[in-house]
Parts: C-alpha cells; sequence; structure tokens
C-alpha cells in the first residue's frame, strides 16, 4: 500500500521578502502534519511551522542544507481534524511571531493568541 500524499507548494521565483505577515486559513483533512515554510533559501534551508495532528504538537523546524532541528515545540494536542484555523506568520528582522485560533471564535489575525514567539538569524531573507 502506499503512501497518500496530498498538499500545495507556492514558491514565488526571483522574489526575496524580508519582514512580512503571512495570514492563512487552514482546514485540516486528514490525520497527518501539515505545515508552511518560509524564508526559504532552496529546497533544502527554510524555517517552517509544522502542525503534526497525529502526535499532537505544533513545532518551529528548521532545515539547513538539509540538517533538522527543532526551535520550538508546544505539546497542546495539536487541532481537530476538519476544523477550520486561522494562522498567521509575523516577521520582524530576525525576530517571529506566530498566532493561530479556531476560525470559528477568531474573526481576525491580530487577535489571536502567540503560540511561538522566537528569535533566528539563520535566513535573513527568503523567498
Amino acid at each position: 500500500m502506499g503512501v497518500r500524499t496530498f498538499g500545495t507548494l507556492i514558491i514565488v521565483k526571483n522574489k526575496y521578502y524580508f519582514d512580512f505577515t503571512l495570514n492563512v486559513d487552514v482546514l485540516t483533512r486528514s490525520r497527518g502534519s501539515f505545515g508552511i515554510f518560509f524564508r526559504m533559501q532552496d529546497p533544502y534551508s527554510f524555517l517552517a511551522i509544522d502542525i503534526n495532528i497525529e502526535q499532537g504538537v505544533k513545532r518551529i523546524i528548521k532545515f539547513d542544507h538539509g540538517n533538522v532541528s527543532v526551535l520550538k515545540q508546544l505539546n497542546d494536542g495539536g487541532i481537530p481534524q476538519n476544523t477550520w484555523y486561522k494562522l498567521q506568520i509575523q516577521a520582524v528582522r530576525n525576530r517571529f511571531i506566530v498566532r493561530m485560533g479556531d476560525a470559528s471564535t477568531y474573526q481576525e489575525y491580530k487577535g489571536m493568541p502567540i503560540i511561538f514567539q522566537f528569535e533566528n538569524s539563520s535566513f535573513s531573507r527568503g523567498q
């Protein structure tokens, strides 16, 4: 039996971003994990938020030339399957703030609770 995977990858080529605010609405359909890459240098070097529904964790992961390290982890039960969530990633210089909340509770991104706040100077810009 093969592995079923779903997903979307969007790469904005020839554009680099420094400071940004990314607002995303996500619907979790499977019991696996989903993530968002940011400050991507190349396919092997970037930061990512990984939300694993089956393991019940949220993580900030750093990929540096294929070497993986967990910068932050929150063991909060993850998020329920088949539920819309709002997620916001803010980057200002080397400081990052990640907010997340149930879309039925939070109508706007700015009022959601902070789930991660960290600094990392590995990648000052990204695609």
